[in-house]
């Protein structure tokens, strides 16, 4: 991750933070947030997120690693920088409360795989996930008010992306973003609400 890419992130969790406080509106926040996802240097990201980052002499404690951003309780496993998970000739998923790794590379090859994020903890606002999927199912189910970006390159091959059960809730600053290959396959991305969410979402749940 260069430093430019560090700053933006360092740059959305100020803004969600704002936004869960209340000191920032939803509409500001989507604003902004498309400005910071398209700065072209530091300064830029600065002057975004000037009125919302803290002055003065204090400086928090230095963590043993980064505070989760999603859905809320720390785990012990710090995350990994890569995570490569396998189907071959076989079925998989992998749910549940997991820490989430800030890349994902997904290998299918004649075998069906779920990955379910609902319920992960996030230690990034941006995931990265790159496929190789071929002759295979690949089912990749996010957390509702997640911006997903699919750049896969795909080819004699089926994706489909439902927001159906989550239209209209607030954006929660997570980006998941698709690249890799994808032949003769069938990739669905679905958008759900994890069990216990409420329905005004993210940011009731922050403010809880």
């Amino acid at each position: 991750m260069d430093e430019l890419e560090a700053d933006r992130h360092q740059a959305i969790r100020a803004l969600s933070a704002a936004l869960s406080a209340d000191r920032l509106p939803v509409e500001q926040f989507e604003s902004r947030l498309a400005l910071v996802r398209q700065a072209p240097n530091r300064a830029t990201l600065d002057a975004i997120v000037a009125d919302l980052t803290p002055t003065g002499d204090y400086e928090p404690a230095v963590q043993a690693h980064p505070a989760p951003l999603y859905p809320g309780p720390a785990s012990p496993v710090a995350p990994a920088e890569v995570l490569r998970i396998a189907t071959i000739l076989s079925s998989s998923k992998r749910a549940g409360s997991w820490t989430v790794p800030y890349r994902l590379e997904l290998k299918v090859l004649l075998g069906d795989l779920t990955i379910d994020l609902r319920d992960a903890v996030f230690y990034s606002d941006l995931l990265e996930i790159e496929l190789d999927v071929r002759l295979g199912n690949l089912a990749l189910i996010v957390p509702a008010g997640t911006q997903v970006e699919n750049e896969s390159e795909e080819r004699w091959s089926n994706t489909t992306h439902s927001t159906r059960s989550t239209r209209g809730l607030q954006p929660i600053g997570l980006l998941v973003r698709i690249s890799g290959q994808v032949r003769w396959s069938n990739v669905e991305i679905k958008e759900k609400r994890r069990a216990g969410d409420p329905p005004t979402g993210w940011r009731k749940l922050l403010s809880g």
